[in-house]
């Protein structure tokens, strides 16, 4: 009974800070800018264009909605948020395809649609409510876990912690990004590992390939590198072992996984591609593009961020730039309050954890996982420079929902030692 009016209060307080701020712990500006953030009017450009024809006019894909010949992308997926609220479809003199997804979100999206036929102001809001109430579902499971293998208290302290920082919530309503997609693997894998300790794997394998296939659905291979790793992290807590026979396993059991959904969303969007050019080469050709571009670092600061430029030599351009932001809106504390400081704060706790000799698994796949976020800063950069607005969150997949976790355990561990 305990843990369920836990799980169902967390959830509940996670999902008011999502969908409305309520606690306006999220800044107020950035909130209001999530509300219709440019990407999002990629959807809002499909939910248009299916109701001019077809679910899968124009390939299916998400894109910008033109109503006239004369607006650029910002001004014309504005033009088409407003159309669609006020359940208009104006005529469609262009349809800019926004390729390097499936958009399969945007599918489901229009297929509700045109079943159910409702006001789209109302078909907006369950869209984002769902979104919402998914990502406090699966953060709210997550705390479940914890008080399930760490107590009540060091549960709550997680929870108040995660709370605080925005960038998890920022566009968790988001009909885009669907940030929920990234946690699915990793929440379902903590609990499979407690229940299955020495279960036979096919069930692991069959589970995490549909999860897998989702997350390809819901976004495609957006920060693709921080979801790989952040799923594989309730695998190596559970399973690791230093010998060779565990490394070959973990490699095939993985690669399985992967191989199968990312083969069936490449072959889904290439034939997106033959409804939209008539060709499968083309997608193939745009596919190679688009990792190109989001990878490729050309890129150059202004002369006020000049040592920037410097530093991009070695890399270090991105990370400075994302370990120096605040993590707690600055309404609130008046100062920034930056990543680095949590960071320092889990190093901390690790010390003192591994010293006490408390949890150092734990401690070790936390500070694997810091591999998640850093693959994305490094491989993906470009993206990284461009989307200053959304990057913050892959921080949390799940290298600092872990850090999160060890200071809490620390804290926990100094109030029992200080009584």
């Amino acid at each position: 009974m305990k843990e369920k009016f836990i799980f169902l209060l967390f959830t509940i307080i996670f999902f008011l800070n999502i969908q409305f701020n309520i606690f306006h712990l999220i800044p107020r500006e950035k909130f209001e800018y999530s509300k219709l953030e440019e990407s999002e009017t990629l959807v809002i450009g499909k939910l248009l264009n299916s109701q001019h024809g077809s679910v899968f006019d124009d390939g299916g894909f998400t894109g910008t909605y033109y109503s006239d010949y004369i607006s650029g992308r910002k001004t014309g997926g504005k033009k088409a948020y407003e159309a669609y609220i006020n359940n208009k479809v104006p005529t469609k003199y262009s349809y800019d395809a926004y390729k390097s997804q499936i958009g399969g979100q945007a599918i489901l999206y229009s297929i509700f649609d045109k079943v159910f036929d409702l006001d789209n102001k109302i078909n907006l809001e369950i869209f984002r409510m769902f979104n919402s109430l998914s990502l406090s579902i699966l953060l709210a499971l997550f705390l479940v876990w914890v008080k399930r293998k760490f107590g009540i208290i060091t549960s709550v302290i997680s929870f108040l912690l995660i709370l605080v920082n925005y960038w998890i919530f920022l566009y968790g309503k988001s009909t885009w990004w669907c940030n929920w997609v990234y946690f699915l693997p990793f929440v379902y894998g903590l609990f499979f590992f407690e229940k299955y300790k020495s279960a036979s794997f096919r069930r692991y394998i069959i589970v995490f390939s549909i999860l897998f296939f989702i997350k390809f659905w819901f976004t495609g291979f957006e920060f693709i590198t921080v979801f790989l790793i952040g799923s594989s992290i309730p695998y190596l807590y559970y399973i690791f072992e230093n010998k060779l026979f565990f490394y070959v396993q973990f490699i095939k059991r993985h690669f399985i996984i992967t191989i199968i959904p990312l083969l069936l969303s490449v072959l889904f969007q290439l034939y997106q591609f033959k409804l939209l050019a008539g060709s499968f080469k083309a997608g193939i050709l745009h596919l190679a593009d688009a990792y190109s571009r989001r990878s490729s670092g050309d890129y150059f600061y202004e002369e006020k961020f000049s040592y920037l430029n410097q530093l991009k030599k070695y890399h270090l351009d991105i990370i400075t730039r994302y370990v120096g932001n605040s993590f707690i809106n600055e309404d609130l504390t008046f100062v920034k309050v930056p990543f680095l400081i949590l960071i320092i704060a889990g190093i901390i706790s690790s010390v003192i954890l591994f010293i006490k000799k408390r949890e150092r698994r734990l401690v070790a796949v936390t500070w694997f996982s810091i591999a998640a976020p850093f693959s994305w800063f490094i491989l993906f950069k470009e993206h990284a420079h461009i989307h200053k607005h959304i990057d913050f969150f892959v921080w949390y997949c799940p290298f600092l929902i872990l850090i999160i976790l060890l200071i809490s355990l620390t804290l926990n561990f100094v109030f029992k030692t200080a009584k």
